[in-house]
């Protein structure tokens, strides 16, 4: 098995459900890190310092691994036009990580890393009335990091490390088969892609003591540009025949118009016979055409797709200070240029090319977390983070519901010999928004959701070599 292989069977089973995290960029990077909202930019606890400061690898001695993983149990309500819908309820994903850090003579430090940086799941029912949107959507993006890291001085260590991603995109639509104003019936789309784990990015940090007790982390990740390439597949998924309506009636008027020059009027028995003919015909003329209507709208889409997308660039300065001796604080912001992504384009088979217009706003994710340690061996954890949502109202996409997050975490951490353990449990409160769309038939939606609630529950397992 090689290591593109080995990386994807590892994200197979993981994914993460968007409408959870700003944008679709992921923060799991360990439960302690979970637990603490972040805030160990300015002080390795364990080696997810990879993720969050791989500057602070300097802090650890020896050989560290941290391994484990991220579970996520999300659901919302859904209003269509003021509607109650179906509730959103994907089911639960799975977070993996898994981290080395090394010490290296004369102040060097070696890290690796393997963990997930932008995810999304969303799922709807198949019969939900916004599946010509989305219907179901996963994107996964796992990176593996090497990073080195130098203590400069005693008090100020630098880093840097190559970010080469593996990234996934796998969607459903029902789309529409529209033509003249009338919707003939439903196709249904299944794009599925991946970039062949050939995009890379890269990312500098740096930590400074500035006392003995306050420390403070500051990390920059680099864009990442991705082009996805896979195939489109489509099958016809129903036919809607109350769209012959309209042409039936046209077609019986075409056929008794000429009729009219004779006396052969509505009321005649000639009329009536003529009538039963001419409706006979163009019900069979406009089953055909919403039949072929369809079924051309699946043909003329199948075949190779790709679509090419920018990855954000971020920035993260968080603090870490013990307050005393068992009481040690932390906190991190995270600035994302989500901007970038104006929006979408999907090179599709045939003249089915989809441009989807996003213009996201950049947005703040901002932590604050507490650890206090009660005994030797044992410590505790909380946190409360706030996450920005960087959809515009009128631009969005049900594949990434809106709402501004709202996550309390509490975690504990117990040391066993060279073992560590740590597990957390956070409630992640998506606020209730709404966002406008239009169907193909230029028809105008509202799509809202409210109680958007996830359970994240995180354990991840360290020793010290």
């Amino acid at each position: 098995m090689n290591v593109k292989q080995t990386i994807a069977l590892l994200f197979a089973a993981s994914a993460s459900f968007s409408a959870f995290a700003a944008g679709f960029a992921l923060y799991e990077g360990s439960a302690r890190g979970n637990a603490l909202g972040g805030g160990v930019v300015g002080k390795a606890v364990d080696a997810s310092a990879n993720f969050y400061n791989p500057a602070t690898l300097t802090d650890m001695t020896g050989t560290v691994v941290t391994v484990g993983m991220t579970t996520e149990h999300p659901t919302a309500d859904t209003y269509i036009d003021g509607r109650s819908g179906r509730k959103m309820n994907p089911g639960c994903f799975v977070l993996p990580h898994a981290y080395l850090a090394q010490e290296l003579p004369y102040g060097f430090a070696l890290g690796l890393g393997l963990a997930p940086e932008y995810g999304l799941g969303t799922h709807y029912h198949q019969d939900w009335p916004l599946a010509w949107n989305t219907r179901q959507t996963t994107i996964e993006g796992i990176v593996f990091n090497p990073n080195l890291a130098y203590k400069v001085t005693d008090d100020w260590s630098v880093s840097a490390g190559f970010r080469l991603m593996y990234f996934s995109f796998d969607q459903y639509i029902d789309k529409m088969a529209a033509s003249n104003g009338e919707n003939y019936g439903t196709v249904r789309d299944h794009l599925k892609g991946d970039n062949g784990m050939l995009d890379w990015g890269w990312q500098i940090s740096s930590k400074y003591n500035i006392t003995k007790k306050l420390s403070v982390g500051v990390m920059y990740r680099s864009y990442i540009d991705t082009k996805v390439k896979g195939e489109n597949h489509t099958r016809v998924r129903k036919y809607d025949d109350s769209a012959i309506g309209p042409q039936v009636d046209k077609g019986v008027r075409a056929a008794l118009a000429p009729y009219s020059a004779y006396g052969i009027t509505p009321g005649t028995p000639q009329y009536q016979k003529l009538y039963a003919d001419a409706y006979k015909k163009a019900y069979s003329e406009a089953v055909a055409n919403a039949h072929n209507q369809v079924k051309s709208g699946a043909d003329s889409a199948e075949g190779d797709a790709s679509a090419s997308l920018r990855l954000p660039q971020s920035l993260t300065v968080g603090l870490n200070y013990d307050a005393t001796e068992k009481l040690h604080l932390g906190t991190a912001a995270t600035w994302t240029q989500w901007s970038c992504i104006d929006h979408i384009y999907f090179n599709l088979p045939g003249d089915n090319d989809q441009d989807l217009p996003l213009k996201w706003n950049d947005a703040w994710r901002m932590g604050f977390g507490a650890a206090y340690d009660i005994f030797d061996d044992w410590t505790l954890m909380a946190s409360y983070v706030y996450d920005m949502d960087p959809c515009r109202k009128y631009y969005g996409t049900t594949m990434l519901p809106p709402g501004d997050r709202h996550i309390g975490t509490i975690g504990v951490g117990y040391n066993w010999g060279s073992f560590e353990f740590v597990v957390s449990y956070g409630l992640v409160f998506m606020a209730g928004e709404s966002l406008g769309l239009t169907d193909d038939l230029g028809n105008r939606h509202k799509f809202e959701t409210s109680n958007g609630l996830s359970h994240a529950a995180s354990v991840s397992i360290t020793y010290h070599f």
